[in-house]
């Protein structure tokens, strides 16, 4: 367990209003229902070579043969006992692979996987300064994407490619564009043109279609089901072994998956950071939390009890907004042990 991982509050406790949310059914604000914004502070990682395939398919959760087919797809490095250290948004383009995560995560992944290398003939690199990625999303930019000539993908994980540039559809009306710096220059110009780019709207639009994030705070955290990996494309039960495939095939097959990640509204006075441990002290008959506090010690498995661990979150208003939380699911829909 990263020991780093339990948030440290200036006050004793904060009460947090907590309302789980339905993702079928809930409307991104409309304030920030179309909209754009740079992704170029992210990092990105470069692998290429002739092994670089088999190398990916055994440290990762992902099956690379999908991804090199043309697929953008989740996917995740982990430690030995399937806790997730890295999770990249995976694609191939230009003959290579590109893994893209937080900035701050980049420097240690790249070291890591570069561990796993051995002699296999694979390159290694950071690409960040030499590649653009630029989110949008929302019906508005789907348009302009077709005017600029994009056959815009439906589904989820599908891509389609131009000469300098890739365009990845996440679902949920979302998409990156991955690009040369020039084109995304063109791209940029244009797109400012109709709207100022918006990194909140972009986060709330991940947010709202439950989308993961780990951060150097959550790194070791939880395994990929408990971030809903195997319900987003993120996991492949079908490929050979990778780090940690034992552990997350175990939680798969003997079904013993008790906290996953879901969506709540909040309302709270402090802000809601990754990793930080709220303590449900109310529940509904149907298992949902409507109330909690946040906590300050740290609490082993087996005494957090009806806790809940924030992976991602959003201030939609001011002590308002979404949060992505790790709890323990609601008795009708937990699994039996076999």
């Amino acid at each position: 367990m990263n020991e780093h991982n339990t948030a440290t509050l200036p006050e004793k406790e904060h009460a947090i209003s907590l309302s789980e949310l339905d993702i079928s059914s809930l409307a991104i604000p409309p304030e920030w229902a179309n909209g754009w914004c740079e992704l170029d502070q992210r990092g990105c990682i470069a692998v290429s070579g002739e092994e670089a395939e088999s190398f990916l398919q055994g440290q990762l959760t992902q099956d690379m043969a999908w991804v090199k087919k043309g697929q953008s797809l989740l996917a995740a490095h982990c430690t030995p006992k399937g806790r997730i250290l890295f999770l990249f948004r995976c694609c191939f383009w230009r003959n290579q692979f590109y893994l893209d995560l937080p900035a701050e995560l980049e420097a240690q992944a790249l070291k890591r996987l570069t561990m796993y290398k051995l002699r296999a003939k694979v390159t290694l690199q950071s690409e960040s300064e030499r590649v653009a990625r630029t989110s949008l999303w929302g019906e508005e930019m789907r348009a302009l994407l077709q005017r600029n000539g994009w056959d815009v993908p439906e589904q989820a994980g599908s891509t389609v490619q131009q000469d300098e540039a890739m365009l990845c559809s996440l679902g949920e009306d979302r998409w990156i564009v991955l690009s040369s710096i020039e084109y995304a220059a063109h791209l940029r110009a244009q797109l400012d043109k109709e709207i100022t780019p918006s990194p909140i709207g972009w986060q709330i639009a991940c947010v709202r279609a439950g989308e993961p994030e780990v951060i150097a705070h959550t790194s070791d955290e939880w395994i990929p089901q408990m971030l809903n990996l195997d319900h987003l494309q993120g996991v492949s039960f079908k490929k050979g072994c990778y780090t940690g495939q034992e552990i997350v095939a175990r939680a798969h097959f003997l079904g013993r998956v008790k906290r996953r990640m879901r969506l709540f509204a909040y309302h709270a006075m402090v802000a809601l950071e990754p990793g930080q441990k709220v303590r449900l002290s109310s529940l509904e008959s149907d298992g949902k939390p409507t109330f909690s506090r946040a906590i300050e010690t740290p609490e082993s498995e087996e005494e957090q009890g009806d806790t809940a661990q924030v992976v991602r979150s959003v201030e939609l208003h001011p002590h308002n907004g979404w949060v992505l939380a790790v709890t323990k699911i609601p008795a009708e829909n937990a699994p039996t042990e076999t």
